[in-house]
């Protein structure tokens, strides 16, 4: 018999596939002096990225969000997707923001604080050559701290819990959901198999689960698995935002250890 490990992203190592899809918690600082990239504020950043960036690894349409920290020496670090759209696209990304130069911290009261950012690029058609396709930018302010949350709630929005007023969350807490997977998932009775598991799923108005997606496996049926239990999932306390029930994206690492 296997054991199943559920892990959040944040505590995994920073390997590339440790950084896609992590749930990310953003803290509203209050008034500051933000960050600036290069002398100037998110354009420049913007600059920088759809420069670096090869677009020909965008295979489809979507909207793509990072997560990351500037932190007090103006590094970037604790890189994490919060949404992706596959995985080719989501480690380019990475791979960017990897390569990145120091900022400017952000101030406050003179002192320099660390921030989180999160940033988003969406891409309008399918792109097969190295042209950068058309990308919006989500609000005229920089994507610092509350880039997601739009004046309006759009009800066929998707949202992350990185931007979110209120979290979708489990009955009885986050680690009665760990609970029920690792009780209900069934690893296949195969000599060595190890490794992790990495799906989303979106969950609705209603706090049902759909749209459930298997990034990463590791063979002998272990996504489809992955999908069964999930599919059987009882429903969560769905997100809120601006005072309505909106659905909201959720990623999950299975990490599936041999047993001794």
């Amino acid at each position: 018999m296997k054991r199943i490990v559920i892990l959040l992203l944040l505590f995994i190592p920073l390997r590339t596939f440790s950084q896609i899809g992590g749930e990310a918690e953003v803290y509203l600082t209050g008034d500051r002096i933000e960050a600036q990239f290069n002398g100037g504020g998110i354009e420049k950043f913007s600059k920088y990225v759809h420069e670096q960036f090869n677009y020909s690894k965008v295979k489809k349409a979507g909207r793509m969000i990072a997560s990351f920290t500037v932190d007090v020496d103006g590094s970037i670090k604790n890189i994490k997707l919060v949404q992706m759209i596959d995985v080719d696209s989501g480690v380019e990304l990475i791979r960017v923001l990897n390569k990145c130069p120091k900022w400017t911290p952000a101030k406050r009261g003179g002192k320099p604080i660390s921030i989180e950012v999160n940033y988003p690029m969406v891409f309008d058609s399918e792109q097969h050559t190295t042209e950068p396709p058309k990308i919006k930018n989500i609000g005229t302010q920089p994507p610092i701290s509350r880039a997601l949350v739009d004046s309006d709630v759009n009800q066929d929005e998707i949202y992350t819990t990185a931007g979110i007023e209120v979290r979708p969350d489990f009955p009885g807490g986050i680690e009665e959901f760990y609970k029920y997977i690792a009780a209900n998932y069934r690893t296949p009775n195969t000599r060595g198999l190890a490794g992790k598991v990495y799906v989303t799923f979106v969950i609705e108005k209603d706090g049902s689960i759909t749209d459930i997606k298997v990034l990463r496996d590791i063979g002998y049926g272990t996504g489809r698995e992955a999908i069964r239990v999930l599919s059987k999932c009882p429903n969560w306390i769905p997100g809120e935002q601006n005072g309505k029930k909106v659905r909201v994206q959720y990623s999950l690492p299975i990490s599936i250890a041999a047993s001794r």
